[in-house]
């Protein structure tokens, strides 16, 4: 664990910086209250304002909602959506030059590898072709849709002028004029925030190269690998390992690294509720950032583009998207968590030995398709990159390989697939029932999603959603042989068999980014589930009594009670306490875990001695074998590593333990937790409490930048939980104990009556640092209350209101 640096330099540059950041600032900062003209409205548009600055915008047609969406998701989180765009298309040297990457903690052959580089590996991944193919396929209504949305942000952009966000200004640059396209980029790129599959097969290819010739530890750390699993060439190792080390260094320096992110649904059936309703709950557990992804708001439209009953809901919106992503309408409310499905396969393709463009598929050799980029670089000049594709996808080993390689890495990925996940989003957003739940379900692509649902008449229900291939055998982690047909996804599993549940006999449903099926079910979903502890924990909580008040349900949405932490150390409790005494604080220390209950609330020492001794008991193990670079990789993804370690901790003859035993691994390991807390917290044991190294901070991306981050950044706080909790603390291996994905949002929705429903973020709804609604929920996040979002119409007079009229 880090500790404390001498700041004064960044202190004194920071007060100097902070007024003119609010110069910069202040004249973009959003409108209340007022009227403002919008070309392109046909009719006025009502906004009135919660105290934390949730909108309920209220128009005659779903033109006019979707163009007010648009102007105030600007207003707030231009630049966020801005950032969104020219990460997921490869555009990010453009605004900031050709940076180097954090080469250091990679290896030093990787120095000069810049956001060049990055540019040309997010255009190799194809999500902006995909957001494009996609747009083709959507029906008429919903390009209105999106188009009005687009106009709205537009509007926003074209009355700012020269006082735009501070960010803009201060990076001299002027944003590019929306498009339907990059709502659908917005909504693609999910796929790869959430997606481990094809950063775990990577990780795994460089495992598999390091452990090669010793198959029972290797097949220990595999999720799952069968015994006559594929073997790879030194080529296509090599090549796997280059884009690996780039891109999980370029990723852990970014916010944008699928480590930990999942979340926890649950539902409740009418008679498992005190309030006699169905009650839903939902926390997805995304980045803890500045500003957040998330955007609360009220949507009305009095009339539809097609034949309903006009258009309402309420809940979390992403800026850059129209419609509430997780919410309710005037029926029904949803939540969702990452399915956490295996929606990757790479592909070793044999090269032509004499025409390099050429591959073999079956017995025939076929010309690789090509898409030329031109990558711009600030500061002038620009570099032309290719983009080789096979009928599997793009050949992503172009990034670090030979082109003239007698093999090459391809990917097949879901999320390249043209969808009408927008459809779908729209289907949800209206559906009055479960069957219309469904219908619009089966629309929705990539990522694979776990959605939970439930209606006023008291129904409950699970469907999982997503193309998810169909594969003719088992799954690999490693690449299959790209010239046999035999390795070919054959389609995607059909809707109508993915998982579905609908008002069990128990009345409850609960998703955590667990494993969904058992053995019985015919398809392979993935293994690269989470652990088990979260879904278990909330079902400890859930049958612990017949009935649950909205507040008890909020309690489990706050419970830090680690089971993964109790079963490690019931797994060694005999070698805990067996560790010799010289030293009282190790005595100590084992006496405190022996009879700990597994909490990880801040305030907890036994917390912290857990979690540090787990962690050096990770790095003595794996270490040794993995190295120190592979190590931070291996534990980074969905705590991909957790069940893998545990297994061999519990076997006393793992062959981890061959060279070494497992009593002399603990007692090191507790040894060197204990020194590391003393060194940090001091020889007092009373202040070792978990919040002290398990800390939070909220951080805009410009906070990077030492100077701006007082400024623009809020933390760090003492937090509680860990990667497994339900409220959960994820830290990564690579950045101990720096508390860095949590519950972006939580959500509490009874179904009987809205108003006792309640909505929170970790942050604000604004994306200005000098707004009012910047970080104004935090407190109430960390106290663990929620906030309103849903009035009647009687109480709209009495809150701010902004008329938003039509003009030329």
């Amino acid at each position: 664990m880090e500790r404390p640096k001498n700041g004064l330099w960044s202190s004194v540059l920071s007060a100097f910086l902070a007024p003119i950041i609010r110069s910069l600032d202040k004249p973009s900062l959003p409108k209340y209250q007022g009227d403002l003209i919008l070309p392109r409205l046909y009719h006025r548009v009502e906004v009135y304002w919660e105290a934390h600055g949730v909108p309920h915008v209220l128009a005659a047609d779903e033109h006019d909602l979707f163009l007010a969406q648009g102007y105030l998701h600007a207003q707030e989180r231009l630049w966020q959506m801005d950032m969104s765009r020219r990460f997921l298309t490869g555009r990010i040297a453009e605004i900031f030059g050709d940076f180097s990457i954090p080469w250091r903690e990679l290896a030093s052959r990787f120095r000069g590898r810049g956001s060049v580089d990055f540019d040309y590996f997010m255009r190799l991944i194809g999500i902006r072709q995909s957001a494009l193919a996609s747009l083709e396929l959507l029906a008429e209504d919903d390009r209105m849709r999106l188009q009005a949305y687009s106009d709205g942000v537009n509007r926003y952009i074209e009355q700012c002028r020269q006082k735009l966000p501070w960010e803009f200004r201060l990076l001299r640059y002027q944003p590019e004029p929306w498009k339907p396209e990059d709502s659908l980029t917005v909504g693609k790129g999910l796929a790869f925030l959430v997606s481990p599959a094809l950063f775990s097969r990577l990780n795994m290819i460089s495992i598999a190269a390091r452990l090669d010739h010793q198959p029972e530890k290797l097949h220990s750390l595999f999720p799952s690998y069968p015994e006559d699993g594929p073997t790879i060439t030194r080529a296509v190792k090599d090549a796997a390992q280059g884009i690996w080390r780039f891109v999980n260094g370029a990723l852990m320096a970014s916010d944008r690294h699928p480590a930990g992110q999942g979340s926890n649904s649950w539902v409740i059936a009418p008679q498992r509720s005190a309030t006699g309703s169905a009650v839903l709950c939902n926390d997805p557990h995304l980045r803890m950032t500045l500003p957040a992804i998330w955007y609360l708001m009220h949507l009305r439209a009095q009339s539809s583009f097609t034949p309903a009953e006009g258009y309402e809901a309420w809940g979390a919106s992403i800026p850059g998207c129209p419609c509430i992503y997780i919410g309710h309408n005037r029926w029904i409310a949803w939540g969702v968590t990452a399915a956490v499905c295996d929606d990757v396969d790479l592909y070793r393709e044999k090269i032509h030995r004499l025409e390099p463009d050429r591959y073999l598929s079956g017995h025939e050799w076929r010309p690789m398709a090509r898409r030329d980029e031109v990558i711009r670089i600030r500061g002038g000049g620009t570099v032309k990159r290719t983009v080789r594709l096979t009928r599997h996808g793009p050949v992503i080993s172009d990034f670090d390989g030979d082109v003239r390689a007698s093999e090459v890495l391809s990917v097949r990925w879901t999320a390249h697939e043209p969808g009408q996940d927008f459809r779908s989003l729209y289907g949800v957003n209206q559906a009055q029932d479960w069957n219309q739940f469904l219908e619009s379900l089966a629309f929705h692509t990539a990522p694979a999603l776990n959605f939970v649902y439930a209606d006023r008449r008291g129904n409950i229900g699970y469907s999982l959603a997503g193309r998810i291939p169909n594969r003719p055998r088992g799954p690999s982690l490693l690449p299959l042989s790209g010239w046999e047909e035999s390795d070919d996804w054959q389609g995607f599993i059909p809707f109508d068999e993915l998982p579905r549940i609908s008002n069990p006999p128990d009345g409850v449903i609960a998703t955590a980014n667990n494993k969904i099926v058992d053995a019985s079910y015919p398809y392979y979903l993935s293994c690269f589930f989470e652990p088990p502890h979260r879904v278990r924990r909330i079902q400890e909580l859930l049958a612990a009594k017949q009935t649950h008040s909205l507040h008890d349900l909020a309690k489990i949405q706050l419970d830090s009670v680690s089971l993964h932490a109790q079963e490690t150390i019931e797994a060694l409790k005999t070698e805990l306490s067996s560790v010799r005494r010289e030293d009282s604080r190790v005595g100590a220390a084992v006496d405190r875990l022996s009879i700990w209950d597994g909490d990880c609330g801040e305030n907890s020492i036994e917390a912290a001695i857990f979690h540090v001794f787990h962690h050096r008991l990770m790095a003595n193990l794996l270490i040794p074998e993995l190295g120190e670079e592979l190590f931070p990789a291996y534990l980074e993804i969905f705590n991909q590593c957790i069940v893998p370690v545990e297994q061999i901790l519990r076997n006393p003859q793992s062959p981890w333990f061959a060279s070494r035993s497992r009593s002399d691994l603990v007692a090191r390991s507790l040894r060197e937790a204990v020194d590391e807390l003393s060194t940090a917290l001091g020889d007092e044991m009373e202040r070792w409490q978990w919040g002290r190294i398990h800390t939070l901070s909220l951080n805009h991306p410009l906070g990077r930048f030492s100077p701006l981050r007082p400024t623009v950044s809020v933390g760090p706080f003492p937090s509680s939980g860990d990667g497994t909790t339900v409220n959960l603390g994820f830290y990564r291996h690579s950045a101990p104990y720096h508390h860095t994905v949590g519950p972006s949002l939580r959500v509490i929705v009874d179904l009987g009556d809205w108003e006792r429903s309640g909505f929170i973020l970790s942050s604000g709804q604004s994306g200005h640092p000098y707004s009012r609604h910047y970080a104004d929920q935090t407190p109430l996040w960390r106290n663990h209350d929620y906030i309103r979002i849903f009035a009647v119409d009687e109480e709209m007079p009495n809150r701010p209101r902004l008329s938003l009229t039509p003009g030329k």
